[in-house]
């Protein structure tokens, strides 16, 4: 659906993920998705560095979220 917008299906995927369950590591939205880890990993990694993600490491863990200080939060929430 927002495909386009985001140019990426993994990382729709992933957002609308973390906008439902509010956090989540990569594992976890992997198995939730049945999509390639990999592909993951690397839209978590690029969302992060973008600003839109925030991480932080629980155990050995590293779990993600949206960030509310991300500048277009609001109109991100709208769109998801």
């Amino acid at each position: 659906m927002l495909e386009a917008l985001f140019g990426n299906k993994v990382k729709e995927q992933v957002l609308l993920y973390l906008y439902t369950y509010k956090e989540g590591y990569a594992q976890e939205i992997r198995k939730n998705l049945e999509i390639n880890l990999r592909s993951v990993q690397l839209q978590l990694n690029r969302l992060e560095q973008e600003g839109v993600l925030v991480c932080w490491k629980r155990d050995r863990t590293y779990v993600y979220k949206l960030n509310t200080l991300y500048p277009f939060y609001n109109e991100l929430i709208a769109l998801l």
